[in-house]
């Protein structure tokens, strides 16, 4: 047996084969892209220190009725009711998003 050279063989992408090969590239460089981007934003996130301002606090009993609306505005009327609240939350990570009356709760120090 003679060995032939080999001979070259011409590839013919179908219309579909080539819808593939783009979707496929396409895919390819977005994921690349949100993989760089995600470096970076995570590389920025990580070096960026958040230190917060430690919240003088004091500790109050949730009386029946009250919400963290009506606590908020009562120690702090002049300030915004919503920026009260997140220090509450701040000041209470394991309280829920309502209260039960006979609760200990840290609300901060209005001066």
């Amino acid at each position: 047996m003679a060995n032939s050279p080999a001979t070259p063989v011409r590839l013919t992408l179908t219309s579909r084969g080539r819808s593939v090969v783009m979707v496929s590239a396409l895919i390819l460089a977005t994921s690349t892209f949100a993989a760089t981007f995600s470096a970076f934003n995570g590389a920025a996130a990580s070096t960026t220190a958040v230190t917060a301002a430690p919240i003088a606090a004091e500790e109050i009993i949730v009386q029946p009725g009250e919400s963290y609306w009506s606590i908020a505005r009562a120690i702090a009327p002049g300030r915004s009711t919503q920026d009260v609240i997140d220090q509450i939350h701040e000041l209470n990570p394991f309280a829920g998003a309502t209260l039960q009356a006979g609760t200990k709760i840290l609300v901060p120090v209005v001066k």
